[in-house]
């Protein structure tokens, strides 16, 4: 929620963004070091005294935008519109409401004449105070010598004895409202049924943006995607599709149906069907599933076909290659135009390490064989069907067997050796 915030306010203004941590928020002040100022709200007296602790200073400078870290929807747009109606109508605060009596937040009181008269917090609120659907959605803009000032009279004379930030509007000369057109901008989050709302508040609008954009999504129901996704033009998103963390998908694939990827680098024109995919790459034109599994550290180039129940990890694939169906390649180089016959397995992990298996460029691999790493077959070579390789093969040269012996050769200038 914090990141979507910060990500937010960096659109608005990219000065300081000051961020009130309470004392027990160790993991929170870990997770923001370096990337915004924070400061430590010593006792939990409420949130005029969160606000007030970050210190006169920094509030006198000018004017300050206030919001609240448990809703995580709001739009750069609307926080600049707030700011420049607070400016313009040179009052000393402006504050957004919404319309929703479904909420337990602070209502906001009119006098007969419409005009801004208090906020009143939901558990001090009367019958007819509760009457009231319009609700403070706590993001205010502030005008920075008068608040410090409000702040400093404030006093808790309420029934959780703390210092609201929303009396200070009491003491101030003039206040402005403004309504958000979109309520679900301002959702509150305090448990995970209102987690899980905003949650689809906000896969709803990154794929409203991606369609716009010029992505297909075909069953925006059944899709999910990360705010941080980037999807290329004219990319279709299939169903039951879940695109995760820092995902790059190019331009014209196809991704789904039942395609799970999560922070992979995805090329032009490529199709990923029921597979599931983690820290990986995918070069332009090449194809990946079905029921096929890319562990982190999997490179494929281009052309490259990846068919059903493969699985691979911390190998490089080149241009070109093949890897049909049924296979395991673990800590594997393939080369260019190589072709892995169904059912070949790296045996990379004997026991103690990891070890890599090198298949150079033009190899033919058997179906059934079992590669034991460390072993390197060849430019050019071949194994046979149900071969267990124990040693190199070389350039050229056919093994066949368990273990694996070599049949022949090919000689550079045409002839072969026995």
């Amino acid at each position: 929620m914090i990141d979507h915030l910060l990500a937010t306010c960096s659109e608005v203004t990219p000065g300081r963004v000051t961020v009130v941590v309470p004392a027990r928020g160790s993991e929170i002040q870990d997770h923001l070091a370096g990337r915004c100022h924070t400061v430590r709200q010593e006792q939990a007296r409420g949130t005029g005294d969160a606000l007030r602790s970050v210190g006169e200073e920094a509030l006198s400078a000018g004017r300050v935008l206030v919001m609240n870290a448990d809703s995580p929807l709001i739009r750069a747009s609307t926080l600049r519109g707030l700011a420049q109606r607070q400016l313009e109508s040179g009052a000393e605060a402006a504050l957004l409401s919404v319309h929703d009596p479904s909420r337990d937040d602070g209502r906001v009181q009119r006098d007969p004449k419409g005009r801004f008269e208090r906020i009143v917090e939901h558990r001090d609120a009367g019958p007819d105070e509760l009457a009231s659907a319009e609700i403070n959605a706590g993001v205010y803009c502030f005008s920075g010598p008068p608040l410090w000032a409000a702040l400093a009279r404030l006093e808790p004379h309420n029934q959780a004895h703390e210092l609201y930030l929303t009396d200070v509007f009491g003491h101030l000369a003039e206040v402005e409202v403004v309504t958000a057109a979109d309520p679900d901008e301002l959702i509150g989050i305090n448990d995970r049924i209102q987690l899980a709302r905003a949650q689809a508040c906000l896969r709803r609008r990154l794929l409203e943006e991606l369609m716009l954009s010029g992505v297909s999504v075909t069953d925006p129901a059944s899709t999910w995607v990360d705010a941080g996704v980037v999807v290329g033009q004219d990319t279709v998103l299939e169903p039951f599709t879940r695109l995760l963390g820092q995902t790059r998908i190019g331009s014209d694939c196809v991704i789904g149906p039942f395609a799970d990827v999560g922070d992979c680098e995805i090329g032009d024109r490529v199709r990923i069907d029921h597979a599931w995919l983690r820290q990986s790459s995918i070069g332009s034109d090449s194809d990946c599933g079905p029921f096929s599994k890319l562990r982190p550290g999997t490179h494929l180039g281009e052309r490259v076909h990846v068919g059903s129940f493969a699985e691979l990890v911390r190998s490089r694939v080149g241009r070109g290659s093949r890897v049909p169906h049924v296979s395991y390649l673990g800590d594997a180089e393939v080369g260019q135009d190589v072709n892995i016959g169904a059912g070949t397995i790296t045996a990379n992990y004997d026991g103690v390490n990891k070890n890599q298996t090198v298949i150079e460029d033009g190899a033919f691999i058997g179906v059934d064989t079992m590669l034991r790493a460390p072993v390197r077959v060849g430019r050019g070579g071949r194994t046979g069907a149900g071969s267990v390789v124990t040693r190199d093969v070389p350039e050229g040269a056919t093994a066949v067997g368990m273990p694996a012996r070599v049949l022949k050769r090919e000689a550079k200038g045409g002839g072969g050796d026995p």
